[in-house]
């Protein structure tokens, strides 16, 4: 997938993202690790994962992939001086429900493509691409109850 950083700002500037944990931790891309803010030294550029001015006040950028699926938060930045500082102006932060190849989101749910296997009563929920299986839904049932297991 692609995209699911977005913010809107001002074109011209520089705009970066950090992704944060439920914890408070922060997603080191290069490391591909979450970890307390300066941990080993590291500073904000460590941290920042750049987005595209796509004109008309439109920045983008991509999730990494590499992260698992989990609720995280996204902050936004504009950068004032030569690299990202810790001093940076926050312009945004949104919380974003990641399934490991997107973002869930109740319009996936309701408007995209969705098959249910009538053997197993198993439902897939369908990302944009009607490709990427966002969520899984297994029911289970016995005489008395009734269960359901989201993957």
């Amino acid at each position: 997938m692609a995209n699911e950083i977005y913010v809107d700002h001002p074109s011209s500037q520089t705009v970066y993202a950090v992704i944060r944990n439920p914890a408070g931790q922060v997603w080191h891309p290069a490391a591909q690790v979450f970890e307390d803010w300066g941990a080993a030294g590291h500073e904000a550029d460590d941290y920042d994962i750049a987005l595209a001015d796509k004109g008309g006040s439109r920045y983008l950028g991509d999730f990494d992939a590499s992260i698992p699926s989990g609720r995280y938060t996204i902050q936004c930045f504009v950068q004032v001086g030569a690299a990202p500082a810790q001093s940076d102006t926050l312009i945004d932060s949104r919380t974003i429900h990641w399934t490991g190849t997107g973002e869930l989101t109740a319009m996936t749910i309701l408007a995209n493509k969705m098959v249910q296997d009538r053997t197993t009563k198993q439902v897939d929920y369908y990302d944009d691409d009607r490709e990427t299986v966002l969520l899984t839904h297994g029911i289970e049932e016995t005489l008395s109850t009734s269960m359901r297991v989201v993957n």
